[in-house]
């Protein structure tokens, strides 16, 4: 049965804002055992759903508004908030079951905004639903960082599609601090968020 003790901390942002790395860092910090990325509930989902039923699944968070014409704000905002909301019941389903099972968790991924989390809250009344937005300063900071995540990539593949796309990641990262304002979620850089553990023993995500 589920108590009051229950934790789920959600790491939510962009696309190579230092979530994957942190939430790895912040489960070992706090030893949480579990760490879900909703990157993996999307392939699940993919292989399941019919993708020409639910076109906005086949994309990701950044391209999705490809599906309304034109990169407006308001389509890019849109084309991430459906498919966020696409991905919004695998990551119900999950929560739900580590809530019943009384685990603490860390749930990270791209997949979030304040309506998602608020719905995870109200579902899930008997834990405490923890939730951190990362984010970049700078627009060079994320070109950084994506130029990184190609390097590391296994395959060598320097992911210009994401260089290309990063007006688009921007525009979402606005909209997702925007939103995050009086919704008990954090906002915070990667380096940021981890002093916030403890400024002593904790290293720098770069």
């Amino acid at each position: 049965m589920a108590t009051p003790e229950t934790t789920i901390h959600i790491v939510y942002g962009i696309p190579c804002v230092g979530k994957s790395t942190g939430a790895v860092a912040f489960a070992h910090h706090r030893a949480i055992r579990t760490v879900v990325q909703t990157d993996y509930l999307r392939e699940v989902q993919r292989a399941y759903v019919d993708l020409e039923r639910v076109p906005v699944l086949a994309k990701v968070t950044h391209t999705a508004w490809e599906l309304y014409g034109s990169p407006t704000q308001h389509n890019i905002v849109t084309g991430f908030a459906d498919h966020a909301a696409a991905i919004a019941p695998a990551i119900g389903q999950v929560v739900r079951k580590l809530v019943l099972d009384g685990f603490d968790a860390v749930v990270e991924g791209a997949h979030f905004h304040s309506p998602i989390i608020a719905a995870l809250r109200d579902e899930n009344r008997t834990a405490h639903i923890r939730a951190t937005l990362l984010i970049v300063r700078t627009a060079e900071e994320l070109r950084k960082r994506v130029a990184q995540k190609g390097r590391d990539r296994a395959d060598g593949n320097p992911l210009k599609e994401w260089q290309d796309n990063i007006p688009f990641m921007l525009t979402i990262q606005d909209y997702l601090i925007a939103d995050a304002r009086g919704k008990d979620i954090e906002v915070s850089t990667a380096d940021e968020w981890r002093r916030s553990w403890n400024p002593t023993d904790v290293p720098s995500s770069t």
